[in-house]
Order: C-alpha cells, then structure tokens, then sequence
C-alpha cells in the first residue's frame, strides 16, 4: 500500500489540471473520442495516486493506458514523457520529509519498468510477424543472388527478439560478427562480388554494429533495462533493414545485368517486366523500403516519324535511354515498354527525391538532341509516377495496377501541357 494523501498540497483535480495543461499537449492533436479516453484514463490514475492505494491497483491502469496507447499508434517516447511529467507534478505537490520522496521516485521507476515491458513485448510480437512476411518475401523470390544472406540475418534477428521476449541468455545468437553466417560470407565470397570497395566498408560497418548492439542486449537480460532493450533491439532491426537495402542494390545491378535487352536501347524488354519488378516488390517488402515506379513517354514522337524517319525516331529513343542512364543508379531499371513508352524503376528510394531525379531527366532531355541528315532534331518527355511503399505480400495483379496508375497520371502529364512530371 502506498499513502501520499496527507503530503500533497493540492487536491486531485488540481494535480490533473496541472499535469494536462503541461504535458500532454500532443493528445490534443486526436479526435475528440481519443483525447476524452485518454483523459479518462489519467484522472482516474490521479485519483487514485491521491488517495490511499494498492500498487497492483496502480500498475493495472497505467498497463491499460499502456494498451490504449499502442492500440492508437502512440510511440513510446511520448507514453513515458507523460508518465514522466506526472512524476513532476507529483513531486512539486509533495510535502513533507524526503523519504516520501525517494518513494515516489521509487514506485514510478517501478511504473517506467512495467510501461517499457509492455512496449517491448508488443513491439517484439510486431516484430516477429513482419520478420515473418519479410523471410517469406524472400523465399517467393524467382531469382536470388546475394539477398540469400541477408534473409539468414532476419532469421537471426528473429531469434534475438525471441530470446529477449524469454529473458533468456543460453542458446544466444551469435554475437561474434566474424563467426555469424553472415560474417562468414562477408570476409570470403562476397568481396568477389561487391568489387565497390566502398559498398563492402559500408556493409560491414553496419554488420559489426549490428553484433554489437546485440552484445549490449545480451548483457542486459535479466536486469529490467527493459527501456533500454526496445531502443538496442530497435537499432538491430533498423541495421538489419539498412544492410538488406544495400545488398537488395547490389542484387539489382547483378539482375540487370542477366535480364535481356531491347536490342534497339539497351534497355530491359518489357518480357522481363514483371519479373523485374515482382523482384523489386519482394524486395522492398522485406526490407521496409519504397520504391518509385514512373511511365515515360516522349512528345511528339510520332512526328518525329513522320517528319524524319524511323532511324531518326530510333537514335531519339537511344538517346532517351542515355540520358536517363546518365541520371539513375546501376542498381535502377529501365523498361522499354513499347514504342516511345518506358518504365522506370527507382528502388530504395522516397517520392520526393524519385521526383527530383524524373524532373532532372525530363530537364536534361529537353536539353538533348540528335543530328540527322544535317538536322538537329528533339523533343520533351511526358512522365507520370507514383511511390510504392509494400504492405502486402505480393500478388500477380500488382504489375498491372500500379503501371495503370501511373499511366493515368503520364495522361494528365500530357493534358497539363507535356514536358512534366505528374506525382501520385
């Protein structure tokens, strides 16, 4: 039982005001329904804390409040803020002698200890489900190169939330980063493979932080750092992530270069589309990454034709190959998809630095031109894309769907004038 009823100066709507008016100005950005329960939820704990109270009592409505809060979305780091503002208005409301104080301080470090085990074992059964979906993206894949590695490390990162959810230390994952499977790989066969030597410094910087924050985890089981293990584990899942992005561009420069070409641009052929981009789709899904997908399509290509020729229509179309080539990465896709229309896919990337890119290939073709029997000959580019963020496991209808969207939007490229970039 704890009674701090006779040490506080203010009464406990007092205490609520108090606490509202100071720290929880973020619940005031909810709908009216959720800002009324969560209010509910701390007067009562008020109410309670400024009477005499049973301490299970306590901990049973901060653990429902705790509930609410993860069922609407609300980060931790808020949750514990708040729980941290109370404390304050608690301890400045707090007569007396200082024992009474080394109490509170003591029963709401009890309280921080229970709200960061609810977090973190909710966060961990999260976890544990889409590491779930992320390992089968992996496995429906048509083609693996090097992405087989990483799919050995979200396993490994499966087993490290699984042990912290058990509080368990034998049988722990593999600390020693050298020894890990993928350790292994990474010192032998995959310096033959990621000749960028730039790109293997950056992999293995990740992976070595990786086994090191799993190395502070493990020296915290058992000793209720609870807080302290969802922000280590949320820095392993973060770094597991990152080193899939990377090896996810470094699969996609290896894929590009076994896809055939369109004999005329050098671009993929639309035969590999779907493959192409079902393989993106899986791999963005597993790694917790967007990607862009645009259509292109050049102005007044037909005139060209008709003006020119079909050989100067073809050195138009190479050109526009080459000068998107100039603009993406290796790890990028370009699609003829047919005639002057190409697709272009832009992984690991966000809408507005996808748009930059498209805005400044749009810039540089417009720049562009070819010579043809003494003429110099150009055009513009018309460009519709959208931001593919994955939620779903895939499905052979996606392809379809999200070329139609952007399609859509390459028409209202072209009806607001041509020579732009439309944005889903």
């Amino acid at each position: 039982m704890y009674d701090f009823s006779q040490s506080l100066k203010e009464n406990d709507e007092m205490i609520f005001n108090e606490f509202t008016d100071k720290y929880t100005i973020c619940i005031n950005s909810y709908n009216d329904e959720i800002y009324t329960t969560i209010m509910s939820k701390y007067r009562k704990i008020v109410t309670t804390i400024v009477t005499p109270f049973n301490l299970q009592e306590l901990m049973n409505m901060f653990e429902d409040l705790a509930q609410y809060k993860m069922s609407i979305s609300i980060p931790y780091i808020i949750m514990i803020n708040e729980i941290h503002g109370l404390k304050s208005v608690l301890i400045s409301n707090l007569q007396g002698s200082s024992s009474l104080i080394v109490e509170l301080l003591t029963l709401f470090e009890k309280i921080n200890n229970k709200i960061a085990k609810i977090y973190l074992d909710n966060y961990i059964k999260n976890l544990l489900s889409i590491n779930n979906i992320r390992i089968n993206s992996l496995s429906d894949l048509v083609e693996k190169n090097i992405i087989s590695h990483y799919e050995s490390h979200l396993i490994w990162l499966t087993e490290l939330a699984k042990l912290i959810l058990l509080e368990q230390k034998t049988g722990f994952v593999e600390l020693n980063h050298k020894i890990c499977n993928f350790g292994v790989w990474l010192e032998s066969d995959a310096k033959n493979i990621i000749k960028n030597n730039s790109k293997h410094k950056i992999i293995d910087t990740l992976h070595r932080n990786l086994h090191t924050f799993a190395q502070k985890i493990f020296n915290l089981i058992g000793k209720d750092e609870h807080h302290i293990l969802i922000i280590y584990l949320e820095k392993c899942e973060l770094i597991s992530l990152s080193i899939g992005t990377e090896l996810a561009l470094i699969d996609n420069i290896l894929m590009n270069k076994k896809v055939t070409k369109d004999t005329l641009t050098g671009s993929l052929n639309r035969e590999a589309l779907k493959n192409v981009f079902e393989s993106q789709y899986e791999l963005s899904l597993a790694t917790n990454s967007s990607f862009v997908l645009a259509m292109c399509d050049l102005d007044f290509f037909k005139a060209v034709n008709d003006n020119h020729g079909h050989i100067a229509g073809d050195k138009l179309l190479k050109s526009f190959v080459d000068v998107v080539k100039k603009n993406i990465r290796n790890s990028d896709v370009i699609v003829r998809y047919g005639g002057e229309e190409f697709i272009v896919m832009l992984p690991a990337i966000n809408k507005e630095k996808g748009k930059e890119i498209l805005d400044q290939i749009r810039t540089d073709f417009q720049k562009n031109y070819i010579e043809f029997d003494e003429k110099k000959i150009q055009t513009t580019v018309s460009i519709g894309m959208m931001e593919i963020k994955p939620h779903n496991m895939y499905k052979k209808s996606f392809v379809d769907e999200y070329i139609m969207i952007v399609d859509q939007k390459l028409y209202m490229a072209k009806d607001c004038g041509r020579n732009r970039v439309e944005v889903c």
